[in-house]
């Protein structure tokens, strides 16, 4: 007969090595995931600075994400609790493809704002009897960044045996705007069926010209609402802050119940449909 306390103690032997395989098993799928996502974040991020001429090592900003999500997430547990955990978890996470999204975004605006000037400079160029490479090399040398980087990358392409059409292809993958895309059609129509290429770049610039005078008017128009688009998504927080200064235990059951976490999600929700149709009324695209 199999003694009591040798059964009981086989038994805890038993739960400890569960425990410690369940633990193990956790730790091990923690780690590729964490591995996976820091080869993400290493190539889309590396890849999105090399596109904006920006000189930073991925990995070092994958560490440094990872500290500063970390210590959100801290600060957040103690300050809310596991709700402010995850709110800081996910915005660490977030926060730096925003970043790049807004860097890469405002790198495009820079370069759609140069570009009529610059299509300008080529018809002229090219009325001047140089042909299209010579233009384009001048406004690699001429133009300010980022279209001075951007045809520099062209000319390289197409020195080393590239077609220019594939380079300016490339370069469009790269800037992905309709202005690109427009001048790439107008290039490649006057290269293969002819026509004076001149005329066609100057009436193209006056158009983008145009177009952009037109989003000016848009913007400062629609200013007001993303204004007050602002106003109505930070205020629901402004005032439960000041309710929790004023009331914090009754404002702490919403993060320490399971019914103030369903209260916090249906607002995050419909905060989240507000922000979306907000923008969508104030992006009006020309």
């Amino acid at each position: 007969m199999i003694d009591e306390a040798s059964f009981d103690a086989s038994t805890r032997w038993v739960a400890i090595s569960c425990v410690i395989a369940l633990v193990g098993f956790i730790f091990f799928i923690a780690h590729q995931l964490i591995r996976g996502y820091e080869r993400t974040f290493v190539r889309n991020v590396g890849a999105t600075l090399k596109y904006n001429f920006i000189v930073a090592n991925p990995q070092s900003l994958f560490a440094l994400s990872v500290i500063s999500t970390s210590v959100a997430a801290a600060i957040a547990y103690l300050l809310i609790g596991p709700v402010g955990t995850v709110a800081g978890l996910i915005g660490g996470i977030a926060a730096p493809r925003m970043i790049v999204s807004v860097i890469r975004k405002r790198r495009v605006k820079r370069f759609v704002y140069q570009l009529p000037d610059a299509l300008l400079a080529l018809s002229s160029t090219l009325r001047a009897g140089s042909n299209l490479t010579k233009g384009l090399e001048l406004l690699a040398t001429r133009q300010p960044a980022p279209l001075s980087q951007e045809f520099t990358i062209v000319l390289a392409e197409h020195r080393v045996g590239r077609h220019l059409a594939d380079a300016l292809s490339a370069m469009h993958q790269r800037v992905d705007t309709p202005e690109i895309e427009l001048m790439n059609t107008a290039m490649n129509v006057s290269r293969r069926v002819g026509g004076n290429l001149a005329d066609t770049l100057e009436s193209l610039a006056k158009t983008l010209q145009e177009k952009a005078h037109i989003e000016g008017k848009i913007d400062a128009l629609t200013s007001m609402g993303r204004a007050q688009g602002w106003v109505v998504g930070l205020l629901p927080v402004f005032i439960a802050f000041v309710l929790y200064q004023q009331q914090p235990e009754r404002m702490s059951l919403l993060f320490t119940q399971w019914y103030g976490w369903v209260v916090l999600a249906v607002v995050a929700i419909m905060m989240s449909i507000a922000a979306w149709m907000i923008r969508k009324i104030v992006n009006i695209d020309v």
